[in-house]
């Protein structure tokens, strides 16, 4: 296999480098060894000596400036020796998501035009056996938006135990303040909501994976369009009446996260599938 030089470029939102000590799947093999075995470099410094770069771009404003440069970039070629992950959703990033060129762009939120970015992440077992000792409540962690307190107060009022953990403080008795480890949070309670920061063009980060890691049955927003056909099961669709009825949903749902995560359709979201993405995509772009 021909070598692959891949430079990382800085960005301010998220790096990869402390992921290489990570097991890419079930398996003892770290990303470090997965990246040596595709005889892939991959280096922060000195892009002139990289074969192919990789921009992860964050927030950005739609303004004059910014269009013509992203009309540049794409028009000139300079992104064609480039890969770009786009990570947040298209409002957060209009110009990157608006001149993003399919061959070379692997994005959280695709809609019909480019190729998806699954995040990666290690598999945990989700200790299911012990399920029913765990907390009869729902956990919710994320930031108050409008939307969601207004979903925190109807829940309150309908009866639902709740408790809500954000940096961010909750206009709500549910409020339990700052989660610092999310995992072990998660793994006191039986039910977890979990609601996408945007929910157009098939946003799908890695919230709802690390919701059934942790062995929570999950109740999930997102963009009504986006298809998961290997999570079928293995969590319910947000809505106040599911959540009235968690306990009839748990049976198939505690099923449906037994054969996710003891099988192979977890790996979507394995660092293994992540890193073959990129590689593969580098190389398709190299060879074009």
């Amino acid at each position: 296999m021909a070598p692959l030089r891949i430079y990382e470029a800085p960005s301010n939102i998220w790096t990869l480098a402390p992921t290489f000590t990570s097991a890419i799947d079930r398996s003892n093999v770290t990303v470090a060894d997965f990246l040596r075995e595709q005889n892939v470099t991959w280096q922060r410094e000195d892009p002139g000596a990289a074969d192919i770069r990789i921009y992860k771009p964050g927030h950005g404003r739609l303004d004059l400036r910014g269009y013509l440069r992203g009309y540049f970039r794409k028009w000139s070629g300079f992104d064609r020796s480039a890969l770009v992950l786009l990570g947040e959703p298209r409002e957060a990033s209009p110009l990157e998501y608006r001149f993003a060129r399919p061959a070379n762009t692997l994005a959280c939120a695709p809609g019909e035009t480019l190729r998806r970015l699954y995040f990666g992440s290690e598999w945990l077992d989700p200790q299911l056996d012990g399920w029913h000792t765990r907390d009869d409540r729902v956990c919710w962690i994320g930031r108050p938006t409008p939307e969601r307190v207004q979903m925190a107060g109807a829940l309150e009022k309908m009866g639902v135990p709740l408790d809500i953990y954000s940096e961010g403080v909750w206009p709500s008795a549910s409020w339990r303040g700052y989660s610092e480890d999310e995992t072990a949070t998660s793994r006191r309670y039986r039910y977890r909501i979990v609601a996408e920061n945007n929910a157009t063009h098939g946003y799908h980060s890695e919230k709802l994976f690390n919701s059934v890691r942790s062995g929570c049955v999950t109740f999930y927003g997102c963009c009504p369009t986006l298809s998961l056909p290997h999570m079928q099961d293995a969590y319910v669709p947000l809505q106040l009446q599911a959540l009235a009825e968690r306990g009839d949903h748990a049976p198939r749902v505690l099923e449906g996260m037994t054969r996710v995560m003891f099988s192979d359709a977890w790996t979507v979201y394995s660092f293994r599938a992540f890193y073959q993405r990129i590689i593969d995509m580098a190389r398709s772009v190299i060879d074009r």
